[in-house]
Order: C-alpha cells, then sequence, then structure tokens
C-alpha cells in the first residue's frame, strides 16, 4: 500500500522531479526513490519537500481513517475543472 502521495503531488503541481530536487538540495535519484516508495524520506527532508511543494506535510500522506478529501484532491479537482472548461470553451 502505498504512503506518500509525492509522485500525484509532482503532477498536480506541474513540477518535475529535477525541479523539486534543485529546490531542496538532493539528487533527482533521492526524488525519484522517495516518489516510488525505494526509500523513505526522513522527516526534515519530508518538511523542505512539503515546503518546496506548497503543501501542508499531511497532505503528503495518503488518508488512513475513512474516505476524507484532502486539500490537495480539492486541488486536483479544481485543475482538472478548469481543463475540462478550457477545452468545452475551445481553449485548449
Amino acid at each position: 500500500m502505498a504512503i506518500l502521495r509525492l509522485k500525484e503531488i509532482i503532477n498536480i503541481k506541474g513540477i518535475s522531479r529535477d525541479e523539486l530536487a534543485n529546490k531542496v538540495g538532493v539528487s533527482a535519484t533521492t526524488i525519484s526513490n522517495i516518489s516510488s516508495e525505494k526509500n523513505l524520506p526522513t522527516i526534515q527532508l519530508l518538511l523542505k519537500i512539503a515546503e518546496a511543494l506548497d503543501v501542508d506535510v499531511r497532505e503528503m500522506f495518503m488518508p488512513t481513517k475513512g474516505n476524507a478529501i484532502t486539500q490537495m484532491e480539492v486541488e486536483e479537482a479544481k485543475v482538472l475543472l478548469e481543463k475540462s472548461l478550457n477545452i468545452l470553451e475551445g481553449k485548449r
């Protein structure tokens, strides 16, 4: 079971792994390994990543209770809705 939502958040935020790695001072390989959960980050690194992505550190984790909707999921829905509206309006 996935614990971290880093891949998802990176996609939502539209930032590359290289950009994120530069912002937090680690290698792109480190970000890749964290994204695929080959390695879990230290708390300090997780806090840096959350800050670089401008998300609450709690948003970095999958919900563990019920079907709670996270703020990140709301933001993702907004982005998808905006893209859909642009397509419908012919703006692509």
